[in-house]
């Protein structure tokens, strides 16, 4: 208490001698010293500390002061926004507004200068009518030829007659006329400080008299505000306008100058008001309000009428049916509970993992098209802590939350309400036989996305328990875009997602389902038993964001028109731009250490592996994957270090052993990997398969061939068979044709020394070197666990001779089938008795006619029953099995 008092006392009453600028060298008023002189600033600057600013944008204003002279604009008068942007940004030492246009800041300048200015100033207005005018002398040019940075407003009472009526003092003319008298460019920037981020509601008009408006709010307001989420507020700049480049498109024409220049004043506003939105989003209604607007709606009146009159049925009982389903489907958003949910998340974050690092080129991409539209995330599902952890970022890096698209079955209680409070809204798993709620959940998401409310949902579905993107779900997409067909919003502009876990926390749970256990339904005990999960640690986690896609620009660039579609051409098209969206979000994962060396350690079938072959492995797949270019983690900018640091976590986790040996240092090491740990290792080996699996197809061709030489016809005929035979497992890229891709291919390992280019204009074009062949063994066998699984699919067959059966049912005898060919050893892979290999297997074969479905109508009238029988056609048993057995390189692959 005694320290405040005798800063207040030195405040007070220390020496009147002048400090810093004087009424001579500054009778305008307009400019200040370093900082703003208040008494209570070391505890604002405290304060204002937290307030975040994008790194992308810190390096852009640092880039712009060293090029010429910065001007903020700033869309509404402020003093308190002025000296917010002025202490800030002199905190991060970037170039910070040391004056500023029609502004008198008395209130912040040392105290017998503002004295003596407003006497002047007092006494200027009594003989002129006016205060001094800064316009009519040089005084903006010596502020930026000191290097000095300024800041204008774009709106405001204040200087509006002079600046629209009278046309005379306007900043931005003033500055063009000052641009052709200097050298350097001057930089318009806009600027938005956010006190907040609440996206708020409709205020009430009492409170908006007193007040202000919802965004220009007055000043006691905006202290509230601050003082209430100083920690969340927030500052940012958007692109800077270059006059010099701007000066030679104006008119030398007095009103035709005049109209660009206020068109100039626009694109800053326009630029102001696209910032804002990006971080506040769009005014969020009530859940009450939501639900009525869907209510009302007249395509949901229509449909219930039709029930009415169908069903003769009373139209409240039919009203009351739709709000419970809206009950059932709405999200109650609370910014509060977004800010505390936020502290929390970062704690844990600090917790489980070693550190979250973000995609911020990809994320600056988000940023500008957050600006102009409603945008659809759509990340990859790898763990249930996905969507936390891109709210959590998103919110971190001053954009706001999206809407999500959440199972039914996290809807229990207290998860289920706090979702809700976070954006969450529910969706059931399959929306078969309940076209009513379909009907009400259609009109909802349609209303959110009318609203430019920001979405986000998961396009395979559930959670991947393989480690790689299932095949997309198309049910939500199909409403996105019927959204934009019935105009409900003009576009959405979709954004890939990929979230990439060193180790993810549901390891035990993917493997008990893989191995044939049932899926255990969330609950809270579950949530009560998974503070089990902070006593270890998780590595890192990354988040990368692929290229934004408009759903408009697809549309147009591949000449489809939605409504002259019929429903086969539809359901083409959105599975073509549901497999685009998951191609691009593959394409943006990176490569993590431990997805590395899971390849490395999964290329072989020998429950050993010794330290040199494992890191040459490890070395050969860096190579492939450095050549194709795709991003790595930083972690692996460090290869040995990064290499070693996850074998020792793999042995810590016990995923690995190591054989000791009393001569440790004589005997090289060696590692081991017991079978019941190697469908962990498939899980972390998949998170890059994509990247790898055109090397993988051709090297296996390559082996199958047999011979150094081999030919470039059989591989494009292997690589064809191969995209189709796995076209339920893996997503291909179909802007590349097979030809160009194994040419690629091909000429990285031409470039490796792993293959020798021959006589051109033949079909044996390439000779395999040694080293070539120990790389296309490890690449080739990252694919055999698929081929044993599809195998044993087939060699399960002969069950179906006998009688039909359900799926669950023949996915029994399946497993029951690897299991005794693994212990027979006619399959190595333990990997490869996967339910999920054996289900896309039953898929596959079911849609060529290698077994056949049934309905079968008298065991369940309500549901029937879908069958698997055997096909008349053995024949493709035998076509199958012996493509298996050849590309395996398996002759007792080949069935009778």
């Amino acid at each position: 208490m005694s320290d405040w008092l005798n800063r207040a006392k030195q405040a007070l009453f220390r020496s009147r001698t002048p400090k810093g600028r004087t009424l001579r060298e500054d009778p305008y008023g307009h400019g200040l010293d370093q900082k703003p002189n208040f008494l209570p600033r070391p505890l604002f600057e405290r304060l204002i500390a937290k307030t975040a600013i994008p790194a992308d944008q810190q390096r852009q204003l640092e880039q712009l002061g060293q090029q010429g002279h910065i001007v903020y604009a700033i869309k509404y008068r402020s003093q308190l926004d002025f000296v917010y942007a002025n202490l800030r940004l002199y905190q991060l030492g970037l170039p910070h507004p040391r004056f500023v246009f029609d502004l008198f800041p008395y209130f912040w300048q040392r105290r017998w200068y503002a004295l003596k200015l407003a006497c002047f100033h007092l006494w200027q207005f009594i003989r002129h009518g006016e205060r001094p005018n800064a316009y009519a002398s040089t005084y903006y040019r010596e502020q930026l030829q000191a290097g000095h940075c300024g800041l204008l407003f774009l709106l405001g009472e204040h200087g509006y007659y002079q600046r629209a009526v009278l046309a005379r003092n306007e900043p931005i003319g003033h500055l063009i006329d000052l641009q052709a008298e200097l050298d350097r460019p001057i930089f318009l920037v806009p600027l938005v400080l956010l006190y907040t981020r609440d996206p708020g509601k409709e205020p009430r008009k009492g409170l908006e008299i007193i007040s202000g408006k919802r965004e220009n709010i007055g000043v006691v307001r905006k202290l509230t505000r601050f003082l209430r989420s100083y920690s969340n507020a927030a500052l940012e700049v958007g692109e800077a306008i270059n006059l010099q480049a701007v000066l030679p498109e104006l008119s030398d024409r007095r009103s035709q100058r005049r109209s660009q220049i206020f068109q100039l004043r626009r694109e800053l506003i326009e630029a102001t008001d696209e910032i804002r939105r990006a971080i506040v989003g769009v005014q969020i209604k009530s859940k009450l309000e939501l639900k009525e607007m869907v209510l009302h709606h007249p395509r949901l009146e229509t449909f219930m009428n039709r029930r009415v009159r169908s069903s003769g049925e009373k139209m409240w009982k039919v009203r009351q049916e739709a709000d419970r389903y809206l009950e059932e489907i709405a999200a109650d958003y609370s910014y509060n509970a977004v800010q505390i949910s936020a502290k929390l998340l970062s704690w844990m974050w600090n917790n489980l993992f070693n550190g979250v690092d973000v995609d911020l080129e990809g994320l600056h991409k988000v940023k500008k098209a957050a600006r102009h539209n409603t945008l659809v995330y759509i990340p990859c599902h790898k763990s249930h802590i996905d969507y936390l952890l891109l709210s959590y970022i998103l919110f971190t890096n001053n954009l706001f939350t999206p809407f999500i698209a959440a199972g039914g079955n996290l809807s229990f209680w207290p998860l289920g309400a706090l979702f809700r409070r976070g954006g969450a809204f529910f969706i059931r798993r399959s929306f078969k036989g309940q076209r009513f709620y379909a009907e009400v959940f259609n009109l909802y998401v349609k209303t959110m996305a009318q609203l430019g409310h920001n979405i986000e949902f998961f396009i395979e579905g559930g959670r991947s328990r393989t480690g790689k993107m299932a095949l997309p779900k198309l049910g939500l997409l199909a409403i996105l875009i019927q959204a934009v067909e019935e105009g409900f919003c003009d576009d959405l502009v979709f954004v890939p997602t990929a979230i990439c876990y060193d180790r993810i926390l549901e390891e035990e749970a993917y493997l008990k389902e893989l191995t044939g256990g049932s899926k255990t339904d969330e609950n809270l005990g579950q949530l009560v038993r998974a503070r089990k999960f902070l006593k270890r640690r998780y590595g890192r986690v990354y988040v990368q964001f692929g290229e934004p896609m408009s759903l408009q620009r697809y549309l147009e660039r591949n000449r489809h028109d939605l409504k002259q579609m019929n429903s086969k051409q539809r359901h083409a098209m959105h599975r073509d731009f549901a497999f685009r969206i998951i191609h691009s979000i593959n394409q943006a994962s990176l490569v993590t250490p431990h997805a590395l060396v899971a390849a490395a350690f999964l290329s072989t079938a020998r429950r050993g592996i010794t330290l040199r072959e494992l890191l040459e492995t490890c070395r050969h797949f860096y190579q492939y994957l450095n050549q194709i270019q795709v991003r790595f983690s930083n972690t692996l900018r460090h290869f040995d270090l990064a290499v070693g640091d996850t074998i020792k976590d793999l042995e810590r986790s016990k995923l690995i052993g190591k054989l000791s040996d009393e001569d440790e240092g004589l005997e090289e090491e060696v590692f081991t990997i017991d079978d019941a740990k190697r469908m962990t290792l498939e899980y972390y080996k998949n998170n890059i398969i994509h990247f790898l699996l055109p090397a993988v197809q051709v090297a296996t061709s390559v082996l199958a061939q047999e011979t150094f030489r081999f030919s470039l016809a059989q591989v494009l005929e292997d690589m064809a068979f191969m995209k189709d035979f796995f076209k339920f497992e893996f997503v291909y890229d179909a802007e590349v044709s097979d030809y160009q891709q194994v040419r690629k291919v091909l000429d990285i390992f031409e470039e490796q020394g792993w293959l020798r280019r021959l006589e051109p204009g033949e079909d044996k074009p390439y000779l395999m070197t040694h080293k070539g062949l120990q790389v296309a063994q490890s690449l080739s066998g990252l694919l055999r666990c698929t081929f044993e699984g599809y195998w044993v699919v087939l060699r399960s067959l002969h069950y179906l001779e006998k009688r039909p059966y359900q799926q669950k049912e023949f996915v029994k005898k399946i497993l029951a089938t690897g299991q005794k060919m693994q212990k027979l050893e006619l399959i190595e892979r333990p990997e490869a008795n996967s339910k999920l290999i054996y289900l896309n297997a039953l898929q596959y074969f079911a849609e060529k006619g290698v077994v056949s479905k049934i309905i079968d109508k008298d065991g369940n009238k309500d549901k029937p029953l879908e069958l698997y029988q055997a096909a008349d056609d053995h024949t493709l048993i035998q076509y199958y099995s012996r493509a298996v057995s050849r590309l395996a390189r398996a002759p007792h692959f080949a069935l009778q």
